[in-house]
């Protein structure tokens, strides 16, 4: 396993957009020791599409690994605050479940209201990924649940929306479970993480899973499923510094950054793009005593980090309103604006963060344009804020005219 491993983020950014290509920032990947007759066994594992699928030469199945928590979102709208009072609870923020919050998931399964879909952050990306590529595939997600029914409907729901997944099962737990309340345009995530909680890195050293980690070409973890297993995520990271290939990490969340300070920073040097929001960014460097709220300055110390395989690093941060902010070395930052839109349209900002990655990173596989990548993040984020949740299937087919 330790001799499989990565790829390169090149000057992404630039104050101008049209002549930003990713097709040079990320070629010239290393070849990794693995020998032939391995990797003829891994490509006899492969799906093979249809005559009826489309086909993208650029798109190959399992070129991008997700690793996160699957859950069962559980949603509910509610027309005041007394449930968020109730529990505890801030309008707009995620947490991971406590005992006194238990009784939550019981109470919204019950309302009249409730609405049921295969969620948990990484995953959402993934499917949104699969939804704008249009190949099946393309993305595998690798997580835990539980035997039980939930767990089967997340994997049908998931395989339906072209994700292929490999979930380690654990017999022992309850598929994880994530109540979404809704109030207004907010939402308040609350994760009972479950089976979730109990991944093990060595379910990565299966033939079947190392065939996958030497096949992929982009990793994709989220700081959910590092506050889960960090050894697993930093293997990944280190596997993909090592064969010249990309890893991106999302921050996530704050207590992420607040509880696991330490597995974060061993990640870091690894990673080849950083995605995170505003709130998060600023909690970083709080946690690391950097004494600003300037996010142009957090954002470049964050690039100008050091990075263990001496390629440059992307970090990107994400605002509601603010311009998506990109930065790369030599102070270099592209700021792209978030076209406006009506306050009525919104119907739940659930997974917007995850449509916003998805979306990117269906771009960035197929080398596009940086500006496209956001464009289309954009695009896929401001789509599921019309919608309860990250339903694929309501969504409209997606094309070139979308953005």
């Amino acid at each position: 396993m330790k001799s499989l491993v990565r790829h390169s983020v090149g000057k992404l950014l630039t104050r101008q957009l049209s002549p930003v290509y990713l097709i040079g920032a990320f070629a010239g990947a290393a070849s990794t020791d693995i020998s032939y007759s391995w990797r003829l066994r891994c490509s006899k594992n492969l799906k093979k599409p249809t005559e009826n699928q489309k086909t993208n030469k650029m798109l190959t199945e399992g070129m991008l690994l997700g690793f996160g928590n699957p859950l069962l979102d559980i949603t509910s709208a509610i027309e005041d605050n007394m449930l968020l009072e109730k529990y505890d609870l801030q309008p707009n923020a995620a947490i991971i479940a406590e005992e006194k919050h238990m009784a939550l998931f019981e109470e919204l399964a019950n309302m009249e209201n409730v609405i049921y879909s295969a969620g948990g952050a990484c995953q959402n990306s993934m499917r949104i990924f699969q939804w704008i590529v249009g190949q099946p595939y393309c993305a595998h997600f690798f997580g835990a649940i539980g035997k039980d029914k939930f767990g089967e409907i997340i994997a049908k729901r998931a395989a339906a929306d072209g994700v292929e997944t490999h979930y380690q099962v654990k017999e022992e737990s309850n598929t994880g479970t994530c109540a979404v309340v809704i109030s207004g345009n907010n939402r308040s995530l609350v994760a009972n993480l479950g089976a979730a909680a109990l991944f093990t890195d060595d379910w990565l050293d299966t033939d079947e899973n190392m065939c996958l980690l030497e096949n992929a070409k982009f990793f994709y973890a989220t700081g959910f499923f590092l506050a889960v297993n960090s050894e697993s995520v930093l293997r990944v990271a280190q596997l993909s510094s090592q064969t010249n290939r990309i890893f991106v990490l999302n921050f996530s969340a704050v207590f992420v950054l607040q509880t696991h300070k330490k597995q974060l920073d061993e990640i870091i040097p690894y990673s080849d793009l950083i995605i995170c929001n505003k709130e998060e960014a600023l909690a970083y460097a709080a946690e690391h005593e950097w004494d600003t709220k300037n996010i142009f300055e957090v954002g470049r110390r964050l690039q100008s980090m050091p990075k263990e395989n001496g390629r440059t690093r992307t970090v990107m941060i994400t605002d509601a309103t603010c311009p998506v902010l990109c930065f790369q070395e030599n102070d270099r930052v592209l700021e792209y604006p978030v076209p406006k839109m009506d306050k009525k349209s919104v119907v739940d900002t659930n997974g917007c963060g995850d449509a916003f990655v998805g979306g990117f990173l269906s771009q960035l596989v197929q080398h596009m344009p940086l500006d496209y990548c956001i464009r289309t993040g954009i695009f896929a984020s401001q789509r599921v804020l019309r919608i309860v949740g990250v339903q694929v299937n309501l969504l409209p087919k997606f094309n070139d005219s979308c953005i």
